[in-house]
This record gives C-alpha cells, structure tokens and sequence, in this order.
C-alpha cells in the first residue's frame, strides 16, 4: 500500500496452475523445465511476493522496527549498554592492579582478574613508583577497587579529592570505584532472577490456562496464597534472618514469589488464545496437545513474558537495593562488603552532610530504574498489536520492501 491512493500499489503474479507433470527424457516425448518441475515456478513467482510482503510475515519485524524507531526506548536502551559496559569491563574500569603489566621479567595480563601470587600486596600506584627498568604498567582509568580502601578516615573525602573524583565514603572507598563495581551487582544477579521469574511464571501460566481444572485450581490457588504476603516484607525477613551474605537468597525469595502476577497475565492471555480459530482448526487436523500449546499458544503469551522480564528485572534492582540500603542481612566475618548502590546510600545515613553518597549512587539507581521502565513501555507498544496503527508497506530504490506505521 501506499500513501497516494491514486498511485500503483506493488503487485506480483504467481504462477499457480496446476500442470501435469512429465518426466523429462530423451527423445520427442521431452518438455521443457518449467513443465517438467512446475515447483520450480512456483518457487520463482514467490521470491518478490516475499520481497513485498515481508513485514507482514513476520511481527518480530515489525515490533523490532517500532522498537528501534521509539525514542524513549531508544534512550532507555542506550543507558542500559552503558551500565552493562560498566559491568561487564568493571576490573577495566576500576581497579587496584593494572590491566597489564611487566613485573620483576614477567608478563601479567588482568591480573586483577587472574590474582597472581606475584603481586600480592601491590596496586598501580606502588608499581609506578618502583618500576625496574624494562618493566611497564597499564594502570585501569580509576585505579582504585570497590571494596579497597585508600587509607584509614573518620568523614567521607568530599569530590575532586586528590585521586578521587566522586569522593570517598567514611572507609576510604572511591565512590567512582564502587558506582562502576555497583552495576555488576545490580545487573548481574538481577538478570538471572528475572529470568528464573518468568520462567516460572509463563509455565505455570500456561499450565494452568491450558491444562485447565486441577492445576487451574492449584496454580490459582499458590497465586492467590503469595499475593497475599507482601513481598518486599518477606525478602526483609528471609534477608535478617539467613547468615552470611544474603544477596543470593534475596534474589531466590524474589524469583519464588514474585512470579503470580507474571502467571495470571500469561494464564489469561492462553484462554484467549485457545479460542482462536486457528487453535480449534489445528486440533481439528488431529495436533497433539503440545504442539497446539508450542506452535499456537506461547507465541501469542510469549509478548507480555518480554515486558514483563523487563519490569521484573527493575523490581529486582530495587529489592536488592532497598535491603542493602537497611543493612537487613549479616555480613560474613573477615569480608568486606560488596560494592552496592543501596549500601552506599545507607552509609549516607551516618554522615548527612556527605551529599555525594546520595547523589552519586542515586543517579545511577534512578537511571537504571528509568531505562528499564522506558524499555518496557517500548517492548509493550511494540509487541502489542492493539497499539499499532496500520502498516504501510512500500518498495523501496532496491526493490526491498520497508514499512512504516501510518495512522
């Protein structure tokens, strides 16, 4: 279609008539291909039908390019590869040792990664100041580590102190150190509990809208009985009440209790789908069960499981740092402790006038929060067809179709 209704709108033939087929061979009674193989045909009339009508064969074309064409979900994405560069590169980025050296004849790469027994006791700065000749070193941007003080203080260093732009907390700790070392800790786990959420939450789900009776009953029932107990609530008391670092069971307490409102939606969005006509005709042709639900019903719930994993993952964050900021758990004894945006917003507490132990790991809280949210609302306007308007399909200078939404 196109924008000008007075204008052709592409169009292709296909070749679709049915011809007795006769084999090729020698002599008077040979055809030509094309009568030979009429599939051949048909295969070669398909081609720019394709071409044409491609982005109405697929919608995982169609809700990547709204995706990418939203700037706000844009926005949002943007800052999460940032934080994910941060996290994935953070013993790059900020650390004690270098991210190579030569040291004493001998050669080091990332030994902040590797720990070698040869430099034990050594950082960046030591290393500079007695290199032996031959001997080099490539220090990390920020040559401090999360959980490394610099020197024993009483008050938080303020910012655009010697070596530390962002300032200290009371133990000395770079505050620029621990927000980089802080994105591991807060994306990392929380990426694997909000896939252990929606895994849970989309097979039971779909169990419990498909199947239908008992374990209608009994998933609804575990819903109801979950709802019901507030959930920040219950991370706090299993958080206090299991020793040693709690960071693991607060991410289990997460992913086990808050998947009910993941099912109910994936539980709903089934029924709808198995009255579908193309469901009642797929168990008409004599599908089994589990193709109708693989092939005919995920697919259709398998939208909001997206959206949702992205909220699940902001709810994540958000829990675990709402349980560092309280200090819920008991630290493990000889183990300084992990390098958390909530950690350091806690210590703030003991010293109100240290404002960039707010503001600094605030910021970086608040944008991730805010770009999880902006990529959810995204992924939801794209995946969702009630939201799209009508897609207009034109070919473009190559002949390759492109489509655009069109009120």
């Amino acid at each position: 279609m196109n924008d000008d209704p007075t204008g052709p709108e592409p169009s292709v033939a296909i070749e679709l008539s049915r011809r007795k087929t006769i084999q090729p061979g020698p002599g008077p009674s040979a055809v030509a291909p094309e009568r030979a193989a009429p599939i051949a045909v048909v295969r070669r009339s398909l081609a720019p039908a394709w071409r044409i009508a491609a982005p109405y064969m697929t919608t995982t074309r169609i809700a990547v390019s709204r995706l990418t064409r939203d700037p706000m979900a844009r926005a949002g994405a943007l800052i999460l590869a940032l934080l994910a560069m941060f996290a994935i590169f953070a013993d790059l980025l900020a650390s004690e040792l270098p991210i190579a050296c030569r040291w004493r004849g001998a050669v080091y790469a990332l030994p902040d990664v590797t720990h070698p027994a040869e430099l034990r006791g050594l950082d960046s700065r030591a290393m500079q100041r007695t290199l032996a000749p031959g001997d080099w070193v490539i220090p990390t941007p920020v040559q401090r580590g999360a959980g490394d003080p610099s020197a024993a203080a009483d008050l938080p260093a303020a910012p655009l102190a010697p070596g530390h732009p962002l300032g200290t907390d009371a133990s000395g700790r770079d505050v620029l150190a621990a927000i980089v070392h802080g994105a591991r800790a807060a994306l990392g786990p929380g990426l694997l509990a909000s896939a252990v959420l929606v895994a849970i939450g989309v097979a039971l789900g779909a169990l419990a809208g498909f199947a239908g009776g008992v374990a209608d009953a009994v998933v609804s029932r575990l819903v109801e009985a979950l709802m019901a107990i507030p959930t920040l609530l219950l991370v706090l008391v299993v958080a206090s009440m299991v020793p040693g670092t709690t960071q693991a069971a607060v991410l289990a307490t997460v992913a086990l209790t808050r998947w009910t409102e993941l099912a109910r939606l994936v539980r709903a969005e089934t029924l709808v789908a198995l009255r579908a006509d193309y469901v009642a005709a797929a168990r008409a042709l004599g599908a089994p069960a589990a193709r109708v639900l693989w092939r005919h019903v995920l697919p259709n719930v398998i939208a909001p499981a997206i959206v949702a994993a992205a909220f699940a993952l902001a709810w994540v964050v958000l829990a675990v740092a709402t349980v560092d900021f309280l200090r819920a758990g008991t630290e493990t004894p000889g183990l300084a402790p992990h390098a958390s945006w909530g950690e350091m917003l806690g210590e703030s507490r003991l010293h109100p006038g240290a404002w960039w132990l707010v503001a600094f790991p605030g910021a970086a809280l608040l944008s991730t929060l805010i770009a999880l949210h902006l990529v959810a609302e995204g992924a939801r306007n794209a995946l969702d067809p009630r939201l799209r308007g009508v897609i207009a399909c034109d070919p473009d200078a190559s002949g390759r179709a492109r489509f655009r939404d069109r009120a």
